[in-house]
């Protein structure tokens, strides 16, 4: 049995989780289900997600804990949820997540807003779509007020933006990709 990690109280991570040499989410139904578990696993654990993008063969969340043991708790609790799930209705068997999550702590606040950004832009620069807010499976969408969600805690990242509208001009950072490339290069050594 593996042993439990640790993570400071009230600190950010960002957590990272690929499929096992496949796709984690096939169908729209997958994608739903696998947000129903963060909604419901984050307000269990007492988990605040900042960011999220749910990619077809990885997971990236942006996210602050309350207590020491939430992030696991929470990981633990929402990955087997939905791998049982998964497996259950594509009919397949085994692990459907490559090992254990990998988590970054976020240790300058000024970096959420560049770590936001990376998330939210993960669709576009993977070529999924053209523009960051035509995809669904993202937290930006929520950040742009285009829909709804209960679960996302968008106001930390928006606070570092103009009280006259910090929706716009997170808009316009996210996609002038300023320093971009230097800001997601550590990101890179951890996805491979």
């Amino acid at each position: 049995m593996r042993s439990p990690r640790f993570f400071q109280e009230n600190s950010f991570y960002h957590i990272i989780s690929k499929g096992n040499n496949q796709n984690v989410f096939l169908y729209q139904r997958d994608y739903k289900k696998f947000l129903f578990n963060l909604n419901k696993y984050s307000q269990k654990f007492q988990l605040t997600i900042i960011a999220y993008v749910l990619m077809p063969n990885h997971i990236h969340l942006l996210l602050k804990q309350s207590t020491a043991q939430a992030i696991s708790k929470f990981m633990q609790s929402t990955m087997t949820s939905y791998a049982t799930y998964f497996n259950f209705k594509h009919r397949r068997r085994g692990h459907l997540f490559q090992g254990r999550f990998k988590h970054i702590p976020v240790d300058q606040e000024e970096y959420l807003t560049h770590l936001s950004r990376y998330i939210h832009l993960n669709p576009s620069s993977a070529s999924l779509v053209k523009k960051p807010e035509y995809y669904e499976w993202s937290s930006y969408r929520y950040y742009l007020d285009l829909e709804k969600t209960a679960f996302v805690d968008k106001k930390t990242i928006l606070n570092y933006f103009s009280a006259k509208n910090p929706v716009e001009d997170y808009k316009l950072f996210v996609e002038s990709r300023i320093d971009y490339q230097k800001d997601i290069s550590l990101q890179k050594l951890f996805l491979e």
